[in-house]
């Protein structure tokens, strides 16, 4: 029984160049200031090496670095690129210049050809490591590995004996295990117990060595000790490591198998299948569970029927529609949605592929073809999945058994295209596979019917990411007509005390009028000074209008110097300026019944002065704002209808057409449409905000191509005024929403969203928001490792401006798109990645950092993930 030996040594070969940790390069001056350097980093950290690619390749654009930091940031490059199953790319990045003499150069070279399928080349490489690198523990056991799956077993053991002489605890614990696991498999069993002897009796260790004692039991034929000793540590409370957890799992179904317990292997296998339907652990169990399988295959067969069901192949839940791709492959009708069947993807699919290799053994009439109608379904429907080539080979395979020689050649022939190209990167399980797929369409199989869009979209996914867009500065105009330097010199002129206060209280006001930034100071200075003075009233009331709208505000000084006023002293002129204070003043207090009592109480008073129109409109936006929709439509309807060429009624159309929108029901949103585009033909100042305005309504009762034109109309890439923003970010939505009968249109949103992002000083709060509807449009292109990328920018606080004086946090988006960036990776079946990005954001302390520590704690247990 040597089966449950090659299993660990595998997992080693598996895990050795995707998450094998490698030692800290020397620190190299300077690197901590060279942001997408320390991005990289982080995301190397968090187990996402494709998106540390992207951040390192930033960091060596960046102009008049030095070699060292050049070299140090393509050093780390090329280990992304190796992690992240990138190895052509590596071995580019290894032939820059700053590797000519790099100490480690061979061992990243080797690491790059290893990943490539090509061991013994990797091996020549690992041979020419100076023996004093940083990473000659590592090249030792890498060096092993590699001999061991070339069979060179000889050699293997030869370097292992090397390690286990390290001085590196790690080095010398795996060098032992894994030698001890040779041996076992070997059948040299006193060398492997004097070995497992020499492990440490520390907690993690220890229980690795009660693995390999349950396996020495195993391969001495002692099962019933080897069936105790398994079962043990299923009793414990205490999780075991993923790896040795599968050991232990596969290790005791194998000695009852051995000792008679057939039907106990099978049904304990069987029922970990259905309890633990994403782990890791089901290639192997599957393999062995068709191993056990009688032969030759029956239709009624208990596995095959469970098959059968795991991956929902029942006759009533599919159709054929017969659409073929070439002479004889038939593209699967729709499976059933993950929301009506319990079964999760992961082990439908493999389900799937086992379902179609049995069916391909019934020897039953059509058996054959059936099967090659149930491999074709499988590659469509899991085009990432590890056994994806071995569907491949299946098919050629049987194509042979049915003489459709040019077939079975095709199929030979796209197999190797698959392995040369390499294209895409691989899910970890998929690594047990030659190295080699790649370039291939994916499919999310739950978006059919539209079989042929989602097609499409996948062919997108792969592609570069999409050019920047030109770059637009967004920046805050403040505007100052005022040239004050000819009324100073008149002033210095004066010589007249009472004169020099008049043209004081001249200038104040006409600076707060103005909004002018010296406006305030100029009217306190004359306060104090001129406390008695027959203007101090008009500089009270001007000084508490600026307290109410220019920063910094400040609403208590405002009431204050308003409630210092008698308004039955006041003259016309001054009362106007006086309740448009107070309304200020209570709008800047969201107090409406206030506001709305100060208007009507002008209005009673002074129904015929010209600033009644203004007031009346007033009270109607308070009206609208005091929640009373449907009365601040109908005054402002009237004002707009009595004053048909006001200034103020286009302001009245606005508020109106506000007032409707909110008011929901169908007629006042129609009416709302109308309203606001008749602001729009005005061409007032208020237009562009109509426009967005009548756009968000537009878009609310599905009138998208009309939001989508309107839109257009108005939207400058290369403007700098605030509100394109907004127009920027609805067209962009408008696109998306018409991506789904065109998907060419989800790529306009995207360059959108990458115009508004270029925009380095966006509040944080838009920047997230905009990160998180570029990351929604990149899924519905099925392009979602750019959409994680996306996500990522925001937990990881790339968004944010690192010369910023100040912290700076938002929750609300943060959220979002932590929430989908988890979901990307869990999808990705990345679940390592997912436990890191949660304790990440729930490490940054806000209010739903305990429910995200919870979700990793949840995906640790769910996935057996622990820390080495």
């Amino acid at each position: 029984m040597r089966t449950i030996a090659r299993l660990f040594i595998s997992f080693q070969l598996l895990t050795l160049f995707s998450w094998a940790a490698p030692n800290t390069p020397t620190s190299v001056e300077g690197m901590e200031s060279i942001v997408p350097y320390q991005r990289g980093v982080q995301a190397l950290a968090d187990h996402l090496p494709e998106l540390a690619v992207e951040r390192f390749a930033e960091a060596y654009k960046i102009k008049g670095l030095a070699d060292a930091q050049n070299r140090e940031i393509l050093y780390r490059l090329t280990e992304a690129q190796v992690r992240a199953n990138q190895p052509d790319q590596a071995l580019v990045t290894l032939n820059s210049k700053f590797f000519k003499d790099h100490p480690e150069r061979e061992f990243w070279i080797a690491q790059a050809l290893a990943a490539q399928g090509n061991y013994r080349e990797a091996i020549s490489h690992f041979q020419k490591l100076d023996p004093k690198s940083i990473y000659s523990n590592d090249a030792t056991l890498s060096l092993a590995s590699l001999q061991l799956a070339l069979g060179e077993r000889d050699a293997a053991i030869a370097n292992y004996l090397k390690a286990i002489d390290s001085e590196d605890p790690i080095t010398k614990l795996k060098a032992t295990t894994t030698l001890a696991e040779i041996y076992i498999e070997d059948g040299q069993l006193d060398k492997a117990k004097t070995l497992i002897q020499t492990i440490p009796e520390e907690s993690k260790s220890s229980v690795l060595k009660l693995v390999l004692e349950a396996q020495l039991s195993l391969n001495s034929k002692q099962y019933q000790d080897a069936i105790a000793q398994f079962s043990a540590f299923f009793a414990e409370d205490e999780k075991l490591h993923p790896r040795l957890y599968q050991i232990a799992l596969i290790g005791l179904a194998d000695a009852r198998m051995a000792s008679g317990q057939t039907q106990e292997a099978i049904l304990g296998l069987t029922s970990f299948i259905e309890e633990h339907q994403d782990s890791p652990i089901l290639l192997p169990v599957f393999e062995r569970l068709a191993q056990w399988t009688p032969r030759p295959i029956q239709p009624d067969s208990p596995f095959y029927q469970q098959l059968k069901k795991w991956a929902d192949r029942d006759a009533d839940s599919t159709i054929d529609f017969g659409l073929r791709l070439g002479a004889d492959s038939i593209v699967t009708p729709l499976p059933t949605p993950a929301s009506l069947n319990a079964t999760s993807p992961y082990l439908k699919a493999i389900a799937h592929y086992y379902y179609a290799k049995f069916t391909s053994e019934l020897g039953t009439p059509g058996s054959l073809n059936q099967a090659l109608f149930e491999f074709s379904a499988f590659r469509l429907t899991s085009p990432l999945h590890p056994l994806f080539g071995a569907s491949i080979f299946d098919t050629a395979k049987i194509q042979i058994q049915l003489k459709q020689r040019s077939q079975a050649l095709s199929s030979l022939h796209t197999l190797a295209d698959f392995a040369r190209s390499q294209q895409i990167s691989l899910a970890p399980e998929a690594k047990s596979q030659a190295g080699f797929i790649a370039g291939l369409l994916s499919v999310e199989a739950e978006n059919y019917p539209d079989a042929i869009k989602a097609f499409e979209l996948a062919t997108q996914s792969n592609n570069k990411y999409l050019a920047d867009a030109a770059k637009i500065n967004l920046g805050l105009a403040a505007l100052r007509g005022s040239n004050l330097a000819v009324f100073d010199a008149q002033q210095k002129k004066i010589t007249d005390k009472e004169l020099a206060n008049q043209l004081s209280i001249e200038r104040a006001l006409w600076l707060a009028h103005q909004k002018h930034p010296q406006a305030r100071e100029a009217l306190n200075t004359f306060l104090l000074r001129n406390p008695q003075n027959p203007r101090a009233v008009d500089a009270r009331i001007a000084l508490a209008s600026l307290c109410a709208t220019q920063a910094p505000l400040d609403p208590l000084l405002s009431k204050a110097l308003i409630d210092s006023v008698d308004p039955s002293t006041l003259k016309e002129t001054q009362f106007t300026d006086f309740t448009r204070t107070r309304y200020l003043v209570a709008e800047l207090q969201q107090d409406w019944p206030t506001a709305i009592e100060t208007l009507d109480t002008y209005l009673q008073k002074f129904p015929n002065n010209p600033s009644s129109t203004e007031f009346n409109m007033r009270k109607g936006l308070a009206l609208y704002r005091n929640g009373e929709h449907n009365k601040a439509r109908q005054l402002l309807g009237k004002i707009a209808l009595e004053n048909p060429d006001s200034p103020l009624t286009t302001f009245c159309h606005y508020y109106a057409g506000m007032a409707a929108r909110l008011e929901g029901t169908p007629q006042a949103l129609k009416e709302s449409v109308d309203l606001f585009q008749k602001v729009i033909d005005a061409k007032s100042p208020l237009s562009t905000e109509a426009r967005i305005q009548q756009a968000r309504v537009l878009l609310d009762i599905n009138r998208t191509e009309e939001a989508k034109v309107s839109l257009n109309k108005v939207y400058q890439p290369k403007s700098n005024a605030p509100q394109q923003r907004e127009i920027g970010i609805l067209l962009a939505s408008a696109l998306h929403t018409q991506g789904a009968e065109d998907p060419g249109q989800y790529a306009k949103a995207v360059a959108i969203y990458d115009q508004l992002l270029a925009n380095k000083t966006l509040p944080l709060s838009w920047s997230n928001q905009i990160h998180y509807m570029k990351g929604q449009t990149l899924e519905s292109m099925d392009q979602d490792q750019q959409a994680l990328d996306t996500y990522y920018q925001v937990i990881n606080r790339e968004n944010i401006d690192p010369e910023a004086p100040e912290t700076q946090q938002e929750w609300k988006w943060f959220y979002q798109c932590s929430f989908k960036a988890i979901a990307l990776l869990e999808k990705m079946q990345n679940y390592r990645a997912a436990v890191a990005l949660s304790k990440k954001v729930a490490s940054y302390g806000g209010p739903e950092s305990e429910s995200y520590q919870k979700r990793a704690r949840a995906l640790e247990m769910q996935h057996m993930i622990w820390e080495e």
